[in-house]
């Protein structure tokens, strides 16, 4: 399948015409990669946007001594490296595919072209930057308010609300989470986040099995996540 034809599942493309989708024909290039390769490096050129097809990658930023905080794992239909086309700035961040990725790339020039003339575009583009913004915003506020406790509960229900898989009364987490990669989401160290998880299981929140988190009270997690400020 050409990049074009499967346009109807990229939320970016979703005010298109048919003569847009020729433009689309000649400048989207489908690229794969596997679990594990990493799709840049903060510090590179970036000249292209990346729009996530199939599969799943997390958006690093490393340090000198090999620790990494993940700002994001992105999914389907989302699309990232917009930044770098922006100011022509080397990339700000690693991604990496956790599982494997299909992407479509758009290079700068056409980018702009499409937003000199189809103004929903970079709507949608504004929307995107503006909520990750946010985000940047609420993880700042969250790792200065609130406990260790509370940062997980909330990180375990928003990956619940992103990736989560309804089976009965429970929902699993449909992509594998290491301890070491929640205590980069949160600010935390792994051994913090061990002892944090073991707790919610004794409680009966949550299962872990093989990097599976399952919630198994929701509305316990939800009161842990907001009632317990920071010590």
């Amino acid at each position: 399948m050409s990049p074009a034809k499967s346009r109807h599942k990229i939320p970016l493309f979703f005010s298109f015409e048919r003569s847009d989708y020729k433009f689309l024909e000649k400048c989207l290039v489908r690229r794969q990669y596997l679990v594990g390769q990493t799709l840049f490096h903060m510090g590179d050129e970036g000249g292209s946007l990346h729009i996530i097809e199939r599969g799943r990658v997390k958006v690093t930023i490393p340090s000198t001594s090999g620790e990494e905080l993940i700002l994001a794992i992105l999914g389907a239909g989302e699309f990232l490296g917009e930044l770098s086309l922006f100011d022509g700035k080397p990339r700000s961040a690693t991604v990496q595919a956790l599982e494997e990725t299909e992407t479509i790339c758009l290079k700068r020039e056409d980018l702009l072209a499409l937003m000199r003339t189809r103004f929903p575009v970079v709507e949608k583009i504004m929307e995107v930057l503006v909520r990750r913004i946010r985000n940047t915003d609420i993880l700042l506020a969250e790792s200065h308010f609130l406990s260790i406790t509370a940062r997980l509960a909330k990180k375990i229900l928003d990956l619940g609300d992103a990736y989560g898989v309804r089976e009965g009364g429970q929902v699993r987490i449909g992509v594998k989470i290491t301890q070491k990669e929640l205590a980069s989401m949160i600010g935390a160290t792994r051994e913090s986040i061990n002892k944090q998880l073991k707790t919610l299981r004794d409680q009966g929140l949550i299962r872990v099995s093989g990097g599976t988190i399952e919630i198994l009270n929701r509305e316990k997690l939800v009161q842990k996540a907001h009632g317990i400020p920071k010590s």
